[in-house]
C-alpha cells in the first residue's frame, strides 16, 4: 500500500522566518519559479547585493536564493556554518575563498557552473563584467542549520575552522575526481551542460547522470540529463529537492494523491520542488537533450542511507493514470519531435 503524504504543522514563526523577516528581501514560495533571472529582487544588506529567498515546498529542511550582483560590484565577505552549493544562472565572475591563517584562493566561473564554498570558509563573489549583471542561485542547508541552532552569532560568527575541507592554493582547483560510476568529486564544475555524464542504462536508453561531491559538503546534488521523446514514471520523496533546468525545455507534472495534477511548463531557468511526498514526473518536450541539476540529500561521500524502497516512491507506469502519457506523446507531435518514447524509471 501506498504511504500518504504527511500533513503540515503550523507551530508559527522559526527562528529561520525571523531571519527572513530580519533581512528582509522578498520571499517566494510555491513550487515553481518559471525563470529566476526575471524575479525582482530586493536590496540585501548582509551580502551587499540583491538578492531574494526562494523558500519553496513548504519546507525548511534546505532553501535557495538569488543573489545579483552589479556590473563591476562584489558581495560582502561571508562565513556562515550551513552548506551551499552555487549555480551560475547569469554571466560571469570569481570567487575567492580563505581561512584565516591559509591562503587566499581565487577562481572563475560563468553562466552553468557550479561550485560549493568550503564550510564555514569566508568568501567574496565578483561580477567580472562592467556591462552585466551577474546573477547566482544557490540552495543551501540554512534553514535546517538556524532553526536546530536558534543562534545567528553561532551560524555567522563561528571562529572554527574546518581544515580538512579547505584545500588552499591550487590544490583547490586541482581537486578534481571520477569516484566511481555517476559520482564524482570536484571543487568547481565549470559547464554543467558541457560535463560528461555517464550513462544510466538501467534508468532508460539514452539517460545519463552524475552525483557530486562539492567541497567535501555532505549536500547532495546531481546532473541528469534525458535524451529527446523522454519522460520520467511518477515518483516521490522527501522534502528539500531544488532543481533547475540548465539545458532544454519541457514541463513537470506535480500531483498528491486526492489533488488535481498541476503542469508546469519548464525551460532554461526554471525551478521546481516538490512537496514532502509529493508524486512528479519529469517530461522533455524538446528535440534535443534535456538537462536538470538537482540539489537533495546528502551527498555520495557522506550519505548514510543508501536504499531506496521503489513500493512507495514510484508509480509503475501501467499503474498511472493513461491519460498522462497520452498526453505527453500528442505533446511530442504536435512539436514535430520525431523520435521513440522512452520512459526513465525514477
Amino acid at each position: 500500500m501506498l504511504l500518504p503524504f504527511r500533513e503540515h504543522l503550523d507551530f508559527g514563526p522559526t527562528p529561520y522566518d525571523q531571519l527572513q523577516a530580519k533581512e528582509g528581501i522578498p520571499i517566494i514560495k510555491g513550487n515553481v519559479v518559471a525563470d529566476v533571472t526575471d524575479l525582482q529582487l530586493g536590496r540585501w544588506e548582509r551580502m551587499g547585493a540583491t538578492g531574494c529567498y526562494l523558500n519553496l515546498s513548504n519546507q525548511q529542511q534546505t532553501d535557495a536564493y538569488v543573489c545579483e550582483i552589479a556590473p563591476g560590484g562584489q558581495t560582502l565577505p561571508q562565513r556562515h556554518l550551513f552548506e551551499e552549493i552555487i549555480y551560475v544562472a547569469k554571466g560571469r565572475g570569481a570567487t575567492s575563498v580563505w581561512q584565516e591563517g591559509a591562503g587566499k584562493v581565487t577562481f572563475e566561473w560563468a553562466q552553468g557552473a557550479i561550485f560549493a564554498v568550503p564550510l564555514n570558509a569566508s568568501y567574496i563573489h565578483y561580477n567580472g563584467s562592467r556591462d552585466e549583471p551577474v546573477r547566482l542561485f544557490a540552495g543551501t542547508t540554512c534553514p535546517r542549520m538556524i532553526n536546530i541552532f536558534h543562534n545567528e552569532d553561532f551560524i555567522f560568527r563561528n571562529p572554527f575552522k574546518f581544515r580538512d575541507r579547505f584545500h588552499e592554493g591550487d590544490e583547490f582547483l586541482r581537486y578534481n575526481k571520477h569516484m566511481a560510476e555517476r559520482y564524482w568529486e570536484t571543487n568547481l564544475v565549470p559547464d554543467v551542460n558541457q560535463f560528461a555524464l555517464d550513462d544510466f542504462p538501467m534508468k532508460g536508453k539514452g539517460v545519463k547522470h552524475m552525483r557530486f561531491t562539492l567541497a567535501d559538503t555532505t549536500y547532495g546534488c546531481h546532473v541528469s540529463e534525458f535524451p529527446p521523446g523522454c519522460r520520467s514514471t511518477f515518483h516521490r520523496h522527501g522534502p528539500g529537492a531544488v532543481i533547475i533546468i540548465t539545458q532544454g525545455e519541457g514541463y513537470v507534472v506535480l500531483w498528491k494523491d486526492g489533488e488535481e495534477r498541476q503542469l508546469h511548463q519548464f525551460k532554461v531557468g526554471t525551478v521546481y520542488s516538490p512537496d514532502d511526498l509529493m508524486w512528479h514526473g519529469h517530461f522533455n518536450t524538446g528535440s534535443g537533450a534535456m538537462r536538470h541539476f538537482a540539489m537533495r540529500g546528502d551527498s555520495p561521500k557522506y550519505s548514510h542511507d543508501r536504499f531506496r524502497n521503489p513500493l512507495w516512491t514510484m508509480i509503475p507506469m501501467n499503474e498511472e493514470p493513461p491519460d498522462i502519457h497520452r498526453e505527453y506523446v500528442d505533446v511530442l507531435k504536435e512539436k514535430g519531435v520525431k523520435t521513440s518514447v522512452s520512459v526513465v524509471e525514477d
